[in-house]
């Protein structure tokens, strides 16, 4: 077996990392960056991407995984775009390189928070992520796309991720749960580690102020997320024209994330039930504050593709299931 070198990113890893991606994925990874070398130098040269990879000792690229800069602020990343080519699994490869992500990249680079997200369909990254301390806090439901995995026929439909985190900057806060998700919420918090105190949220929107709130489009993947960072009394509207757009440009799953830290959570979350959406989650730190997923989906979900290691993921998901199913009836 060929000695493995686990490093930080260089620039002349760029062409490799590429050349992996189609090797791995084919050209069905949904975020494109990491199939342009140029753009590739360009985010690790900006800390907005922190590329670990393994070469081995000719310098060709086997092993890719990255942090993804989310919010500057909060220093908020998320751990993405693992990768190892097919002949150098099995000999722990993966494994050094992710480590080297979250451990060695996360410290370099003053990285606060980590978000985690181990695909569904099979198990071995979820008991990685269990070996570094990772903690579940949610199911995305079909985030993942078929042809990101038709290259090497590890999935015979879309792939749901779970939801969580590796590190997290133990602020407290005061939080505004749904009644309607009080249980739910009070499970998933209280194997979070954090501290938060729960305060009775408003009935109804606020009279008065607009919302505000961004949306991301990943085409490829047929995927909108939409971050609501304020609450406004023209919540409805907002949301729903943030939808139709999505539809209109071929999103198939929408994710909207609610900040639990607003009295009006409950509130938006009631309006979003009755428009399809089912609960997804929490995640605490989620830019500034804790985030609350509801997510939305097009199409069926396979439930019994969706493999999981642990009791708590598990019990996540048959939480996100059943909510799934009471919005439907």
């Amino acid at each position: 077996m060929q000695e493995i070198e686990i490093d930080f990113f260089q620039p002349e890893d760029a062409p490799g990392v590429a050349r992996l991606f189609r090797q791995v994925y084919g050209e069905g990874y949904p975020v494109d960056v990491y199939y342009r070398p140029e753009r590739l130098c360009e985010e690790n040269a900006a800390g907005r991407v922190l590329s670990s990879v393994a070469r081995t000792p000719e310098g060709e690229v086997v092993g890719h995984d990255a942090l993804v800069l989310l919010d500057p602020a909060s220093r908020l990343y998320e751990n993405a775009a693992g990768a190892v080519r097919a002949e150098c699994r099995g000999q722990g490869v993966f494994f050094r390189v992710f480590t080297h992500s979250i451990v060695d990249a996360a410290e370099r680079f003053g990285a606060e928070e980590v978000i985690g997200e181990p695909v569904c369909n099979h198990l071995h990254l979820q008991k990685m992520c269990h070996r570094l301390g990772y903690i579940e806090t949610g199911l995305e439901v079909d985030l993942m796309p078929a042809a990101a995995y038709t290259a090497e026929q590890s999935a015979r439909g879309r792939v749901s991720v779970l939801l969580g985190y590796f590190r997290h900057k133990p602020a407290p806060r005061r939080l505004y749960l749904p009644p309607v998700y009080r249980d739910p919420l009070a499970y998933l918090y209280a194997g979070m580690g954090v501290e938060r105190s729960f305060a009775e949220p408003a009935g109804e929107l606020p009279n008065a102020g607009a919302t505000e709130g961004a949306m991301q489009l990943f085409p490829t993947a047929q995927v909108a997320r939409i971050a609501i960072q304020r609450i406004g009394a023209d919540f409805a509207p907002f949301a729903a024209e943030r939808v139709n757009e999505a539809a209109g440009k071929g999103a198939e799953v929408f994710q909207l994330w609610l900040p639990l830290t607003s009295p009006f959570a409950a509130a938006a979350a009631d309006i979003l039930r009755g428009c399809g959406f089912f609960l997804g989650g929490a995640l605490p730190g989620w830019h500034g504050g804790d985030g609350l997923l509801m997510q939305k989906l097009c199409g069926e979900t396979d439930w019994a593709a969706i493999a999981l290691y642990s009791d708590r993921a598990e019990r996540i998901a048959e939480i996100v299931r059943s909510d799934q199913q009471a919005v439907r009836r």
